[in-house]
């Protein structure tokens, strides 16, 4: 491998774990803009052991506006990643595993739940930014 192809690998890699931390930063912050423009449209997630599924932005997006909000004063979540374990599969696609720290605090409802989980995650490079997609 090439000096350049090197440099252009860890490039690469620094801008996905980039991309993960902002996901993490606004989704905590409710910056719902700002996470829209990290994800391609078609992007595929399932959490909590696959009970909530989405294929496409516009049914995620409503979905984490209605969970997450923290304009909502008595809901507080907090999200922490590390540990990331990422793979470049080609120059346009690589994979992620994240390990993943998540407090969330309903104060209406007098519930406190803390939870640990990895993310599995794909990544899409879409005119030269990296997207996550699933």
């Amino acid at each position: 491998m090439s000096n350049d192809a090197a440099v252009r690998q860890l490039l690469d890699i620094e801008a996905i774990k980039t991309l993960k931390h902002r996901y993490i930063r606004s989704m905590t912050t409710s910056q719902w803009e700002l996470m829209e423009s990290l994800l391609t449209e078609d992007v595929q997630a399932s959490y909590s052991d696959g009970a909530y599924v989405f294929d496409n932005r516009a049914d995620l997006m409503a979905f984490l506006r209605g969970a997450h909000d923290a304009s909502a004063t008595h809901i507080l979540g907090y999200w922490h990643v590390t540990m990331p374990e990422i793979t470049l599969v080609s120059a346009e696609r690589a994979t992620g595993i994240w390990a993943m720290y998540h407090v969330f605090l309903d104060k209406r409802a007098q519930q406190q739940l803390e939870m640990f989980a990895y993310y599995d995650d794909e990544y899409r490079k879409q005119d030269g930014v990296w997207r996550i997609c699933s």
